[in-house]
């Protein structure tokens, strides 16, 4: 079933649209140009309504981000969202759980000469072609200990979210114990 009232909103802003199969309406696409209506967007009830311009390869999953490319006014964008039928637009908080560093963990900068795990790990990290400068610069470690004992750990800042991400990895084969 087409959402009539979504593309009416769509024509308000993209021109008279051409029905096509299954739900679909081709439009002009405002991003190429193009002479034929080569923009293909679904508007099938219950469904995410992707687009896709098939010249410039321009495509997305929902009619928000198509709106806003074509620098719809603000009162469309809005009257979109209110008659869609699934939660994207409705629920739009992200939950991010963040990971600490483990408490057995040690910068390989911080290594000494009679650390063995430490210069097992440097040499398995020497191996796979990793610098100095990128033991800086992701702050590489180890696990002495633990749940991730003999494991690299390589810690990853996203800059606007502010969590840690712990990527292990064994270095060593663990030759009695469990």
């Amino acid at each position: 079933m087409v959402n009539h009232l979504l593309v009416n909103i769509v024509n308000s802003v993209l021109g008279a649209g051409k029905s096509t199969a299954r739900g679909n309406q081709a439009y002009h696409c405002p991003f190429c140009h193009h002479h034929k209506p080569k923009l293909e967007v679904n508007f099938t009830d219950g469904q995410k309504n992707p687009w896709h311009c098939w010249v410039c390869n321009k495509k997305g999953t929902n009619l928000v981000t198509l709106l806003k490319q074509a620098n719809a006014s603000e009162d469309k964008i809005a009257e979109v969202k209110k008659h869609v039928s699934y939660k994207d637009y409705r629920d739009n908080t992200k939950v991010v759980q963040s990971i600490d560093l483990p408490k057995e963990f040690k910068p390989l900068l911080e290594l000494t000469k009679s650390d063995i795990k430490g210069r097992q790990a440097l040499a398995y990290l020497k191996k796979r072609g990793v610098s100095k400068a990128d033991i800086m610069r992701y702050n590489i470690g180890y696990c002495d200990g633990g749940v991730y004992d003999y494991m690299i750990i390589i810690r990853c800042l996203r800059l606007y979210d502010y969590y840690t991400v712990v990527f292990p990895r064994r270095i060593a084969k663990l030759l009695c114990g469990p």
